[in-house]
């Protein structure tokens, strides 16, 4: 397939995509209003929680992740008030960007919940790695999870931009195979990383997160030591999940020395926390 005029690079702004024929959904407005509060200095969480239930979609992902097993408390909340304290206001606004990034993405129903059960998975791990990481935290575990939900999230855009893009890439019905960037460059002049990148941005996620969605396949160096570690974590979700669904990884994509450099840790730590995470990660999934 060959596609003229849409080579996309990580400096391409939203405008340029829709040129191009690659359209960027835009945030809810609840999610925007809540993005202005977490820039106000001591935001009332009453106007915060108004500000959530004003979306009813938005409240019930908010109750369902406050009651999971990942933040689950011995009393759940009862309120949207008491969810946003017992998750804080940075952890509630980036659960709040990963479930509606969701909501925002067009296509066919089944495929898009393939996707969004694999990315989520992914999430969890990477939240799981970046909490029983050894050592001092750069990246904290909603951090973690949002670049999760966020590190493929360029694939939708480019399943409604080409309608072949599936069947080209060779991933068609999921069973043992996910997006290969080469394969991407190759058919659209564009891959779902750059293009991730590009909706973290136009989303407002914290710069370094965005980063990160960029380079998540790289095995070269990255830009800043943050977003280095929080790479590592998303390779070793990656990783994980790929082995847990016994998924075949492009090759040379797996580089556990690369790894072992960007999460700081030896190979007795990382088979320890390999270990912590996938244990956690089956109970979550019971």
């Amino acid at each position: 397939m060959t596609t003229v005029g849409l080579t996309v690079s990580a400096e391409d702004e939203p405008e340029a995509l829709l040129a191009r024929g690659l359209q960027l959904p835009p945030q809810p407005a609840a999610l925007q209003a809540l993005q202005m509060l977490a820039l106000t200095e001591n935001p009332e969480m009453r106007d915060v929680s108004e500000v959530i239930a004003s979306d009813a979609a938005l409240t019930a992902g908010l109750y369902r992740m406050a009651r999971s097993p990942l933040f689950a408390r011995p009393s759940p909340p009862q309120t949207v008030e008491q969810v946003v304290l017992l998750l804080g206001l940075p952890r509630t606004l980036a659960l709040a960007q990963a479930l509606c990034v969701q909501r925002a993405m067009a296509g066919d129903a089944r495929v898009l919940a393939r996707f969004w059960a694999r990315s989520t998975a992914i999430a969890q791990l990477a939240m799981l790695i970046a909490a029983h990481l050894p050592g001092a935290r750069r990246v904290s575990g909603e951090q973690a999870y949002l670049a999760g939900m966020f590190h493929d999230c360029g694939v939708p855009i480019l399943m409604q931009r080409f309608p072949a893009y599936c069947r080209t890439t060779g991933i068609e019905g999921y069973v043992n195979k996910w997006a290969d960037i080469r394969t991407e460059d190759r058919a659209f002049s564009c891959d779902h990383a750059v293009i991730g990148f590009l909706l973290a941005r136009h989303w407002r996620l914290p710069d370094f997160v965005a980063q990160a969605v960029r380079f998540h396949h790289e095995g070269g160096c990255i830009p800043s030591r943050p977003t280095s570690m929080l790479v590592g974590i998303l390779q070793l979700s990656m990783h994980l999940y790929a082995r847990e669904m016994d998924l075949t990884e492009p090759s040379g994509e797996y580089d556990e020395g690369l790894l072992l450099e960007r999460l700081e840790i030896s190979a007795n730590e990382m088979n320890e926390l390999c270990e912590q995470v996938i244990e956690h990660f089956h109970v979550l999934e019971r």
